[in-house]
């Protein structure tokens, strides 16, 4: 099986299991109550770097003779590294967003006349904040990696 095509089978499964989580809504809670918006950006890039490794898959299983394959295994192994930094960081944008959702659960006024039905509404919002850009992180982190690694045994075939 080609490279690409085993690209675009993983992509139409994410997408299928996007589309159940967002009739469930899932994906919307996520969007709606992360008041950094870390989670959209982590969808954004996941599908820019998808779409990259993609065009990298394609690349890969477009050379034709030995020698071509060998100098466009190099080329795309450079190329691909892009790709390896962003699904690692995604874990890291997801962390940034616990960081910055701790930080607004406990930016609440705490002083002793402040309603505790106040203090509970700041701490609930901080933790989705918290909870939601982890998972996001995770989530869309792993699929990439699945595609790198895709691209990684087509090129080390070519070596």
């Amino acid at each position: 099986m080609k490279t690409f095509t085993k690209w675009f089978l993983l992509n139409a499964v994410v997408l299928t299991l996007v589309f159940f989580a967002e009739t469930k809504g899932a994906i919307s809670t996520m969007v709606k109550n992360d008041v950094s918006y870390l989670t959209i950006v982590i969808m954004m890039l996941y599908i820019f770097m998808s779409a990259f490794v993609g065009k990298l898959c394609y690349l890969a299983d477009k050379a034709t003779d030995a020698e071509d394959r060998r100098k466009d295994a190099i080329r795309l192994h450079k190329r691909a590294e892009t790709g390896w930094f962003a699904a690692e960081h995604f874990f890291s944008l997801g962390l940034l967003g616990t960081v910055f959702g701790l930080c607004a659960a406990t930016a609440t006024n705490l002083h002793a006349e402040a309603r505790v039905s106040d203090i509970v509404s700041g701490l609930k919002e901080g933790l989705h904040t918290a909870f939601y850009t982890t998972i996001c992180g995770i989530v869309f982190s792993l699929p990439l990696q699945v595609q790198l690694m895709i691209l990684k045994l087509k090129l080390g075939d070519d070596k």
